[in-house]
């Protein structure tokens, strides 16, 4: 066998210099299904690998179902191009407000949606696109506090993914504000419904809704722990003897990954809490049974790859990953380094990666399209 050269040693030490300075978003190291489904989505899209962000007829900024699938790629480290859809996601914001004045004149979980995909991607969420007028628009201010039909006009999903946006950044509320966290959770909390769950509507508790409630209400478990406890309650009792959760007459995949998502921003292992584990099935396995050969997901069973299950259920399996691992919460953006490629210029990480390879190598040579038959978790779809 031949010696290497040393050029060629030089060259392999420099990359590896170069990866260990990356920011942990920059590798492709976190949840390894999300790179499977990414794979398996560029196929279906007609694309290269690592260019689905890009690809405009599949990936459309501003929608739902394509801001979550950025936003879950991003917190995996999923190689792709992140700066093009945060560009094309701004230019959609600063569209709308040229039009429109808004985003949405009802909908506040357009805002909270699109701000929290923009953190995740690295940008600024508090300038974001421009308003008619040309000024940058604060996306957190004007989906929560300045929002003119005010934030509970949507139901108890517009009040949920604001307080989850307000925490996600550890943002201040101005003072004198009445949607401040305190009025946002007396309004959570004074939605929960006689048996424990939430809904759209009163009276009227919902799988999805009693988990993105629970997922809202995590960081604030110690002063909200009879609350919490009343909603896994029936959470568990929904349950079925199969392990499955059920929402819009169907078992199907969201359904699951809500109530996965929502144990692990608790703290609580889908896979081991014995209140979510029926005949031997976890909450985990519930959603698993879902998951097709390609990587994707499929919404109810039998069924072929859907967009809207494969982004709620990789987002489910990221937030129990990162509570196995002792990381941040899903939605925790406090201390986060995006991806390489995400936000406005190459983080600086990058930078001093390209600037030590460079050094080093001086020296060594001399679906999409998801189907909109149920109501979104972020929406009134």
């Amino acid at each position: 066998m031949r010696r290497p050269k040393r050029k060629t040693i030089a060259a392999a030490l420099c990359l590896l210099l170069c990866l260990c300075l990356l920011p942990a978003g920059a590798r492709a190291e976190g949840l390894p299904d999300a790179l499977t489904a990414e794979k398996s989505l560029c196929r279906m899209a007609g694309c290269p690998e690592g260019r689905l962000l890009e690809d405009t007829s599949f990936m459309r900024a501003g929608e739902s179902g394509s801001d979550w699938m950025a936003f879950v790629f991003a917190l995996n480290g999923v190689p792709e191009r992140y700066g093009s859809y945060l560009a094309r996601l701004e230019k959609n914001v600063t569209m709308r407000y040229e039009r429109h004045g808004c985003l949405d004149p009802t909908l506040a979980t357009e805002y909270h949606r699109i701000a929290l995909t923009v953190l995740a991607l690295g940008g600024d969420p508090r300038a974001f696109g421009k308003d008619g007028a040309g000024k940058p628009v604060d996306l957190v201010a004007e989906g929560i506090w300045d929002f003119r039909p005010g934030v509970g006009r949507q139901g108890l999903n517009g009040l949920i993914y604001a307080l989850i946006l307000l925490d996600a950044g550890d943002y201040a509320v101005p003072e004198g504000s009445g949607t401040d966290r305190e009025w946002l959770l007396e309004q959570i909390l004074g939605s929960q419904n006689g048996d424990g769950g939430f809904g759209f509507s009163p009276g009227d508790s919902d799988v999805d809704m009693t988990a993105m409630t629970l997922s809202a209400l995590a960081p604030y478990a110690d002063s909200c722990r009879e609350s919490i406890d009343r909603a896994l309650e029936w959470l568990s009792g929904r349950q079925g003897p199969d392990g499955q959760f059920a929402s819009f007459g169907s078992e199907n995949a969201e359904a699951a990954a809500q109530v996965v998502l929502a144990l692990s921003t608790l703290g609580l292992d889908p896979a081991e809490d014995p209140r979510f584990t029926k005949n031997g099935v976890s909450a985990a396995d519930a959603l698993a049974s879902f998951r097709l050969e390609d990587g994707t997901f499929c919404h109810v069973a039998g069924e072929p790859s859907d967009g809207m299950a494969t982004e709620q259920a990789l987002m489910a399996m990221t937030a129990m990953q990162r509570m196995r691992s002792g990381g941040a919460s899903i939605y925790d953006f406090t201390d986060y380094a995006p991806p390489a490629g995400a936000g406005k210029g190459t983080p600086p990480a990058v930078w001093a990666g390209i600037a030590a390879a460079a050094v080093c190598a001086g020296a060594g040579a001399a679906v999409f399209a998801g189907r909109r038959r149920k109501r979104h978790a972020d929406s009134d779809e």
